[in-house]
């Protein structure tokens, strides 16, 4: 009963630092995987250790789980966001979730009028919340044009589906050139984490190790492959430049879905110095579709869920353990393997 509703199925974690706070926020369903009851709930913590009790970050059903939920504008507008929920009678899939919902995470760490941000598919106008330009506030309005704008950010989500009519080029396997690449044409597009590497190239990581590098601020990307150095299965790798101007990656270096790894780099090309930050087994203790054993959707703070008010040399990294409870993790900089 952590939720207050007896929920057995947690996942999709993502994290943010906001005021001071650290924020984390994932899907909860009844017993199934994206499956109606569900809700998106989201939970705060000063120290990382000790937490608020959840309470839904969107009214039940509005809402379906994402891969992100945060979103800092230059403005200095901290937003929300989750799929937009356009049915509870059969299971989301994630390329049914091509809408979205926005609400304002204030300075005084309250939460927003709910929004539509983006209605997607063929939506009953009459079945979703107001727009958020209708809001009336200036600021707010701006902060939701940035986001819908940043293709990068929304390209988070699987196989694109939150662009507005404009997918990035990967997507299309027209686009693929070479042979070599044809095993990774049905794997890319899901789970996909971003970090800039000091040359100003921007790196893209997705499920099952496959690689992409930007170097005109996602305009063109280099054409997806797989290094064969970078074990991963559908395990998410999560790649992210540190609090010390290093970088980190972290996934699951085996055929299983354990252990955690982290693997450093100075300059986010060359990774070593692998280390083990978590390897604790743990039975199922409630059955449920698209479950199973070990860690699932690994996820830490990305560039745009921060407004650098947390100033510890640390790593955060977030997972759930068997789709069943969320764990956070602190690991210390520099990060120091064997």
């Amino acid at each position: 009963m952590a939720d207050g509703k007896g929920f057995t199925y947690h996942a999709h974690p993502d994290l943010a630092c906001w005021k001071g706070r650290l924020y984390l926020a994932w899907g909860s369903s009844e017993k199934d995987e994206d499956a109606w009851p569900s809700r998106e709930l989201y939970s705060t913590s000063v120290d990382g250790k000790t937490w608020s009790p959840p309470v839904e970050l969107f009214p039940q059903g509005t809402s379906t789980p994402l891969r992100m939920y945060f979103y800092l504008a230059k403005n200095g507008r901290m937003l929300a966001v989750a799929g937009l929920r356009t049915f509870t009678n059969k299971k989301v899939t994630e390329r049914s979730k091509d809408g979205m919902v926005v609400r304002e995470i204030l300075a005084n760490h309250t939460l927003g009028k709910v929004c539509t941000l983006h209605q997607g598919g063929t939506v009953p106008e009459t079945n979703i919340p107001d727009r958020y330009m209708n809001s009336g506030d200036r600021g707010f309005v701006a902060a939701c044009h940035e986001l819908l704008d940043n293709h990068v950010f929304l390209e988070q989500q699987d196989h694109g589906v939150m662009h507005v009519g404009k997918e990035m080029k990967w997507h299309d396997r027209d686009a693929w050139r070479t042979a070599r690449n044809a095993d990774a044409q049905m794997d890319f597009g899901k789970a996909i984490s971003f970090y800039r590497r000091k040359d100003g190239a921007r790196v893209a990581v997705g499920m099952h190790g496959v690689v992409t590098v930007s170097k005109d601020e996602g305009k063109t990307w280099s054409e997806p492959a797989r290094p064969p150095t970078l074990p991963a299965t559908d395990g998410k790798i999560w790649g992210q430049r540190t609090a010390d101007n290093r970088y980190a990656l972290a996934y699951i270096p085996s055929t299983s879905r354990l252990p955690i790894a982290v693997a450093s780099s100075d300059d986010g090309i060359t990774f070593s110095n692998m280390a083990i930050v978590f390897n604790e087994e743990f039975p199922v203790r409630y059955e449920g579709l698209k479950k199973g054993q070990g860690v699932h959707h690994i996820r830490g703070i990305s560039e745009w869920a921060s407004d650098n008010s947390r100033k510890e040399q640390v790593m955060w990294l977030t997972f759930s353990v068997n789709k069943e409870d969320i764990w956070v993790s602190q690991i210390p900089l520099p990060i120091k393997g064997k």
